[in-house]
C-alpha cells in the first residue's frame, strides 16, 4: 500500500485523532481511507441519479412531454433537495 503524508486543518485532525481514540478506528489512516470511499460512493451514486434524470428527461421528450424552463428549475430543485435529505440520513 502506498504511503501519503497530508496537512489537515486542527479541526480535521482533531476529528480523526477522536475516531482513533475511541477505538472506532485503529489507525489514522483507516479513518481516511473510510473517509474517501464513502466520497467515491457519493459520487457515484450522485452520477447515477444524473444519468437516470437525464434518461427520463430524454424518455419524456421523446413521448412529446415538455416542461417550461420554470418546471425544469422547480423539479430539479426538489429531487436535488430529495437526494440531498437521502445522503444525510446515516446508513
Amino acid at each position: 500500500m502506498a504511503t501519503k503524508n497530508i496537512s489537515l486543518p486542527a479541526e480535521l485532525e482533531a476529528y480523526v485523532d477522536a475516531k482513533v481514540a475511541s477505538g472506532e478506528y485503529a489507525h489514522a489512516s483507516e479513518v481516511v481511507r473510510d473517509g474517501l470511499r464513502l466520497m467515491m460512493r457519493e459520487e457515484t451514486e450522485k452520477l447515477e441519479w444524473l444519468r437516470n434524470a437525464i434518461a427520463e428527461g430524454e424518455a419524456s421528450m421523446a413521448a412529446g412531454g415538455t416542461l417550461s424552463s420554470k418546471q425544469v428549475d422547480e423539479e430539479l430543485a426538489k429531487q436535488r433537495e430529495e437526494w440531498l435529505a437521502a445522503q444525510r440520513k446515516p446508513g
